[in-house]
Parts: structure tokens; sequence; C-alpha cells
């Protein structure tokens, strides 16, 4: 079972431009590998762009270059030895998905999220999601969400019930309504002390962010925190045994999971 995990949220600038955006994944990969880092979590979207703001919607026919653009990160993280967070535009069949991806140190997409609670300009370009999702890395528990998810605790109380111990969360936060900096940054902070757990928060690097790139431990306190509308990637390394060892862990486990034992 992890003890520690190494993290890194990465706080990058994205473009509606695939090649582009991919290089940029890629080369951040490299360096914080380098740097020693288990995994690395990326914004909402980061591979594609995200519709609302670009403007319009993907095509079908975009979606192979896409599934090469994951194929590479994919290969990557096997080279590498390294975990990825990544979200992507995901041709579904019948329509798109804001979907999150996790891949294993050894390539293997191991867990994907597709977004469940859609904004309204979400609901123009992607079928919601239906489930949570949580997967194994390295012997911790891991949740994903994606960005307006943080503003619904349904979700992380789901993920909390099946044992998730961190959950990583990307964003693409980003436009006029700066007022939402610290509701957002509140949301967040509640999210991670309400479940006792690890929360990792990933967003695009601006131009005016409504959230910053922060880390956060299982009392809600700041870890590390990135610095508004700016590239910049932030790191900490999370205690898993603090997570069992949480008030909040001990009284949801002991008088919600199992009223009798109260």
């Amino acid at each position: 079972m992890a003890q520690t995990l190494y993290v890194a949220a990465a706080q990058i600038k994205i473009t509606a431009q695939i090649e582009e955006n991919l290089k940029h994944i890629l080369e951040t990969m490299r360096h914080y590998a380098a740097d020693g880092v288990e995994v690395v979590v990326f914004p909402e979207t980061a591979l594609t762009g995200y519709s609302p703001t670009i403007g319009h919607g993907r095509e079908p026919a975009e979606w192979p270059c896409i599934e090469d653009g994951l194929g590479a990160i994919s290969r990557l993280a096997q080279e590498l030895g390294l975990w990825v967070v990544v979200g992507s535009e995901v041709w579904a069949g019948q329509g798109w998905v804001n979907r999150l991806y996790a891949y294993s140190d050894t390539g293997e997409a191991v867990a994907s999220y597709d977004k469940v609670h859609l904004t309204n300009p979400d609901t123009q370009y992607y079928r919601p999601g239906t489930q949570n999702v949580l997967f194994d890395l390295k012997g911790a528990k891991v949740g994903l969400q994606i960005c307006y998810d943080v503003r619904f605790p349904e979700g992380y109380r789901a993920l909390l019930a099946q044992g998730a111990e961190v959950i990583m969360q990307g964003f693409f936060g980003a436009g006029s309504d700066t007022w939402k900096v610290p509701v957002l940054a509140a949301h967040l902070r509640a999210r991670a002390a309400e479940n006792g757990c690890f929360v990792v928060g990933a967003n695009v690097a601006g131009p005016l962010q409504i959230v910053v790139s922060q880390i956060l431990d299982p009392l809600g306190l700041v870890l590390a925190q990135a610095n508004q509308d700016c590239e910049e990637v932030i790191k900490a390394r999370l205690d898993i045994g603090r997570v069992a060892d949480s008030e909040v862990r001990r009284d949801y486990l002991t008088r919600f999971c199992n009223p009798a034992a109260s």
C-alpha cells in the first residue's frame, strides 16, 4: 500500500490546437518525471481544448486525431514510469463526452470518468456521465471529478463511500466571472475537509482563472497553490495514512456506514 504519493498539478495554457496541447502535455510529463513526481494531474480537456470556450464543437472525424494524442500520452507514461490524469473531449459513438483519463505507469488506461454535472454551456456539446469512478494508484484509492462537479457534494460523497483517499479534479475554469475565485476555493477546501481526503485540482492557466490549481489535505488545508493566471506546476507529497486517521473519516465510517456502531 502506498504510504505517500508525490503528486503534481499542472496549470498550463490550453488552446484549440490538439498538436500544440499535446506537445505541452508531453513536455510537462518529461520534466516532472525527471523530478521524481509519481503522478501528474492535467486540466479538464487539456488535450483538445474546451468547446464552450472555443465556441464550436469538434466533428466526429476529429476523433482519430484525438485518439492518436491519447495514445502518445499513454506511451510516454509507460516510457517514463509516470501516472497521468488528463482531460479530453471524447467521441462516445453518438455524441461527445468531457472525460478524464487515468493512465498508469505502464501506460494502461486504468480509469475514465465522464463529467456528471454539466454547466448550461456544456450541455450544447457534451453528454453527461452517469457514474463515479474509483481506481487503485500504488495502493491509494483515487477518485476523479471534473470542474463544475466540485459545486455538488454528492459525487465526492459517493467516492468517499467507496473508500476514496485522494480525489483528482481537472478544471477549465477561466473567464470574466472572477467573483468565483473565493467561492470555488471554498468549495475545494470544503470537499476535502468534509470527506477527510486529499484533493488535487489542476486548472487551465487563464486568462482570468476562476480557480487556481491547488493541493489540499484531509483537513481542507492548502499544501500547495499556484499563482493566478500563469503557467505553473505545483507539487506535494501526500501522506495517505493521514486519511484513515482523520476524525472525519472515523466519524463517517462509524456513524453513517455502520449506524449500529454509534
